[in-house]
């Protein structure tokens, strides 16, 4: 088992919060990215990227801490947009419906 089953790098990509995603979005890893969107939204952002373009694997602890953050930011004008969602990840949105309700880039 990895140490860090999730590791993520935040950056500014035109004027929104990025944050790199890379590894496993599990129970043992869910807070680290709900950390990293809080810290964005505390610092200002109206709008949270995540990139799964390095993203193995996601659960539904992963999927719940995204429903909460994706309505908070819209509560106050902005939005969470999951950029490179695809593979086991991507099916697991499909298979719970919830490819209609967040905004996805390729």
């Amino acid at each position: 088992m990895q140490p860090f089953p999730l590791s993520i790098i935040s950056e500014v990509v035109d004027g929104a919060t990025q944050l790199r995603l890379t590894g496993e979005i599990d129970l043992s890893s869910a807070h680290l990215m709900v950390d990293c969107i809080d810290e964005a939204v505390e610092a200002g952002a109206t709008t949270v990227i995540l990139d799964f373009a390095g993203v193995t694997f996601v659960n539904s602890t992963g999927l719940g801490a995204m429903v909460a953050a994706t309505k908070r930011l819209r509560a106050d004008g902005g939005d969470l947009v999951l950029r490179q969602f695809r593979g086991i990840p991507a099916s697991a949105l499909s298979t719970t419906g919830l490819d209609r309700f967040f905004t996805i880039e390729s």
